[in-house]
């Protein structure tokens, strides 16, 4: 039996179904007394979640798990840790100076030098010759990265795994019965669905593992000397309401598009490489249903969901956590009152921050090219000035902009490259283009500005797949996820 302790953090559920869909037995911890030596009901334990350093630091401390966990550890169980639950395990993060981690392992957690943070997308993962929680006949696979910290651990010889965003990194690890990654396996696909399986099946006794650090094992050459080997993703977008999947041109003429379930497997399996549900009705009954729609999809779709509308305050952004989202994207709650990107940051990290930006040119005759930011599904121009609110959002704690253009949505006639290209130059942080999309030229026109494109009527109404989108893409020169 595995159990799963909850840091307060939100993904518990996709670890859950992850194990359900292998058949692994699994549940979560109900109480620190339950991972005591001698009385445990499980044989192994795992950490998930995204969160912030402090946050589930402060956490630990209250519940008592803290001390549970290092007892766990000190008693030789195994135990595994998913992205924050791999960085609580060191001493130290800048994320929270001052604030005191578990100190399993010697070392901090520091953030990345480079010029676009968070990490946020599949990336290539290298394991080392030894590694236990690596398929043995693995040299290397595409996992889901989510985060603005690494792990640098001051003897090398736990590393596991490495990865390169700005700098090459410790993206996995493994010392005695303790092993860790900062990918998300439940929101890897298959891929992360084998390393989970592979984990959780091997015998307790195997599960203690000795030091690596070896050398890797023959892998995907780093191509880029910066961000390694991160991909553009191709984002299918799924408007909300009323439970049906629908679509209209600059927000109007809205029509049935389709069963959001059915349409999420569609995208799956066509390798889609993250899911976006917006709700907008955005009136606590369309978002009540709208969860349950993210929790039927994260009970069979293994892929990052990101969820928005209606979400008005943390703990709004707490049900949609809990429902399944790895992320929450805001728009006319942060526009009405721009604090609450500092709550969400300071509850869950920057990384599950969105701001979706709703922009329309406002230019006038002799003028250069202004936009505003709009609110209230497209119909209220606020008379903010969209690069300006697009920085004070990221000083906020947007770990991410959502950037959808009305005079495009919809339309097929491509996207507003011109404000994708201000946005970008705006912000240090991932851009993902919307609105517009009418041919694959278009798309990779969008991913090759910005870091990801979100695609909707041009998949929904069967005038092209995320495999065709892809193969275009990679013509094109642009990495993807194939």
């Amino acid at each position: 039996m595995i159990g799963i302790v909850d840091p307060g953090a939100g993904n518990l559920g996709s670890v859950m179904n992850a194990l359900a869909r292998l058949a692994v037995p699994a549940r979560f911890v109900r109480a620190p007394e339950e991972l005591y030596p001698g009385s445990s009901p499980f044989d192994k334990i795992i950490f998930p979640g995204d969160g912030h350093f402090a946050a589930t630091m402060d956490m630990l401390a209250r519940s008592g798990y803290g001390e549970a966990i290092r007892g766990w550890l000190a008693a030789g169980r195994p135990f595994l840790g998913i992205c924050i639950g791999m960085q609580i395990l060191f001493e130290c993060s800048e994320e929270a100076p001052g604030t005191a981690g578990l100190g399993i392992i010697k070392g901090e957690v520091k953030k990345f030098p480079g010029a676009k943070i968070p990490q946020i997308g599949w990336n290539w993962t290298r394991p080392k010759h030894g590694s236990r929680l690596f398929n043995p006949a693995s040299d290397g696979a595409y996992f889901y990265y989510i985060h603005s910290y690494y792990c640098a651990p001051d003897d090398e010889r736990c590393s596991a795994a490495e990865t390169n965003y700005y700098v090459p990194y410790c993206s996995a690890l493994e010392q005695g019965s303790l092993a860790a990654c900062q990918f998300h396996p439940e929101k890897s696909g298959e891929t992360g669905l084998a390393l989970l399986e592979h984990w959780s099946r091997q015998p307790v006794s195997l599960s203690i593992v000795a030091n690596t650090g070896n050398g890797f094992v023959s892998g995907k050459p780093e191509t880029k000397p910066e961000t390694g080997n991160i991909t553009k993703r191709i984002i299918p977008c799924l408007d909300v309401d009323d439970g049906r999947v629908v679509k209209g041109v600059k927000f109007k003429g809205i029509v049935d598009a389709g069963d959001p379930v059915e349409l999420a497997r569609r995208y799956n399996a066509d390798r889609a490489d993250e899911l976006t549900f917006l709700d907008i009705g955005a009136s606590h009954k369309s978002r009540a249903m709208l969860l349950d729609i993210v929790r039927q999809v994260a009970a069979e779709v293994f892929i990052p969901l990101c969820v928005g509308g209606g979400i008005r305050t943390v703990e709004d952004m707490r049900l949609a956590m809990n429902a399944g989202a790895d992320k929450v994207s805001v728009c006319t709650s942060a526009l009405e009152r721009p604090e609450l990107l500092a709550e969400m940051a300071a509850a869950y990290g920057r990384q599950c921050v969105v701001l979706s930006m709703d922009a329309k040119r406002v230019n006038t005759k002799g003028e250069s090219s202004r936009w505003h930011a709009f609110a209230k599904g497209g119909r209220v121009d606020t008379g903010r000035d969209a690069l300006e609110w697009a920085r004070e959002a990221v000083r906020l704690g947007a770990g991410e902009i959502l950037l959808n253009s009305i005079d495009a949505d919809g339309t097929g006639a491509g996207y507003d490259l011109e404000l994708t290209h201000a946005i970008m130059k705006a912000v240090p942080v991932p851009v993902i283009a919307s609105g517009g999309a009418g041919s694959l030229t278009q798309i990779s026109a969008a991913a090759a500005v910005a870091d990801a494109a979100l695609v909707a009527s041009i998949l929904h109404f069967g005038k092209t797949t995320i495999t065709a989108i892809k193969a275009h893409l990679a013509a094109d020169g642009i990495p993807v996820r194939v």
